[in-house]
């Protein structure tokens, strides 16, 4: 059995997974969201892949060397990569599939068939992890169809409002029920359920034939605040917000905190801004995550027992999606933001310069961290043939193992 395996006991393959968040199509290969996240990762591959223990593994790839001299890395894809059609996977679909904006990597040429020379932005790039990131995952469009083809022994099969089925060899259903309560879900035949509901977690330990099992840490909450740097938190009122304020698996953040150490990454140095002269004292943050609506909601209250409204930063909380929310953490009006950021990314320096890309008056050392949130999958008992990834990701059914 794989030492990365969610479940070690043998048993049938998982056959039905809820997704209780929307899957968009046209997101494909990139996920937006943890539903996204599982769905495509069942038919999108990446060069490598992270295992459990931070090892790079094969995926598209089986080979992989560092050239000292050309600071490139030298990829050989698999004997016979095939897209799930069954067209063979060359190393020009690998390099059109990659944007010439790509954030990790500067450039790409096929030296042949299978073997490709990859040079990363990150010129202290001596591990292929990155090459990991969702961000690199291989698919290919083709005309009349709203699902991109990947290169995993799986496609969808049938694609409708409520369920999607991947054919691969254990015939995947996934069930989407972005509106209902999760707990029907458990009531309706699902071997697997990510979660971080609490209603469905304690319905779930009430049911003898699903177990419960937690993820790796994967996301941290940290507060942004605009021309000025906010006061950092104890561990203790870390851990107070997370067992007061977020519903869900939570902690306390828990350092060491990958954007406090960023040797040798050069970030574009924005100007100093002024502080914040909003009249609104609002903390922004993404309307469809909850912990972050949680913790703004807590930081709102906690200023409102603080002081007179004059001395208070934060006066009200704002959840925004898309555009707004976009535009908004760019113009930094705002007393404060939340965001989300990967816990463990797999390259801490792209990750920081995407962030300043996206938000330019962004300064790391005011990043606050506030919580660590993670995952919880209810799998139904004698379900196996799932692997976890190192960034927390599944793999299922028997491509997996």
């Amino acid at each position: 059995m794989n030492a990365c395996a969610l479940i070690s006991e043998p048993g049938e393959p998982v056959g039905t997974v809820a997704l209780s968040e929307p899957v968009d199509p046209s997101h494909a290969p990139y996920p937006s969201n943890e539903s996204e996240r599982l769905l495509f990762r069942q038919l999108y591959e990446t060069l490598v892949r992270v295992d459990c223990d931070g090892h790079a593994v094969p995926g598209l790839a089986d080979s992989w060397r560092f050239d000292t001299n050309a600071r490139a890395w030298i990829v050989t894809l698999r004997p016979n990569a095939r897209f799930s059609d069954g067209t063979p996977v060359t190393t020009a679909d690998v390099a059109s599939a990659w944007s010439t904006g790509n954030r990790f990597v500067q450039s790409v040429h096929a030296v042949d068939d299978r073997t490709l020379e990859i040079t990363l932005r990150d010129p202290r790039a001596d591990t292929p992890l990155p090459l990991a990131h969702t961000d690199l995952a291989i698919a290919r469009r083709i005309p009349g169809s709203r699902w991109p083809l990947g290169t995993q022994a799986a496609r969808v099969a049938m694609d409708g409002p409520s369920e999607i089925t991947v054919e691969n060899p254990s015939a995947v259903r996934f069930v989407l029920a972005p509106n209902r309560d999760v707990r029907d879900l458990l009531d309706q035949g699902v071997d697997l359920l990510l979660t971080r509901d609490e209603r469905a977690l304690d319905y779930a330990a009430t049911l003898p034939q699903f177990v419960s099992l937690p993820l790796a840490w994967q996301r941290t909450r940290v507060l942004l605040t605009p021309g000025r740097t906010a006061r950092a938190l104890s561990p203790e009122e870390r851990q107070s917000l997370a067992d007061d304020a977020v519903q869900g698996p939570a902690r306390g953040a828990t350092g060491p905190f990958w954007w406090q150490s960023l040797p040798g990454c050069e970030i574009a140095n924005s100007p100093k801004r002024a502080p914040s002269t909003s009249t609104t004292g609002r903390i922004v943050y993404d309307a469809t995550d909850s912990a972050a609506r949680d913790l703004a909601e807590r930081l709102v209250a906690l200023a409102r027992t603080s002081g007179t409204s004059a001395n208070r930063p934060y006066q009200n909380a704002s959840g925004l999606t898309g555009d707004a929310l976009a535009q908004a953490r760019r113009r930094g009006a705002d007393a404060a933001y939340i965001i989300s950021l990967d816990t463990r990314p797999l390259d801490p320096c792209r990750e920081m310069q995407a962030l300043v890309g996206n938000i330019g008056w962004i300064d790391p050392e005011t990043i606050v961290p506030l919580v660590d949130t993670r995952l919880q999958a209810i799998v139904r008992r004698g379900r196996s043939g799932v692997i976890v990834d190192g960034d927390g990701g599944l793999l299922l059914g028997a491509h997996g193992r």
